[in-house]
């Protein structure tokens, strides 16, 4: 998905299957996670928006870019 179509309060399925779902709770760069890409020592660009998510009732976050690239649709109140 394109990362303009991320939206707060929106859930979405991931690629393929679609069996993993993931609702966004707010984005923006306060809500960077805490390590860039798996490497501790690497430093994130400080404008790069993050997305606070709910998964199976637990809260993590993603950049942006990580966050659109795993979403493949979203999920319609119906389903």
């Amino acid at each position: 998905m394109k990362r303009a179509d991320i939206k707060v309060d929106h859930t979405y399925r991931s690629r393929g299957v679609g069996r993993t779902t993931r609702k966004v709770l707010a984005i923006g760069p306060e809500y960077q996670p805490h390590v860039w890409l798996g490497d501790p020592d690497r430093k994130p660009p400080p404008d790069a928006p993050g997305v606070e998510y709910a998964q199976n009732g637990h809260v993590h976050r993603l950049y942006l870019f990580s966050f659109a690239a795993w979403a493949g649709s979203e999920v319609s109140d119906g389903n």
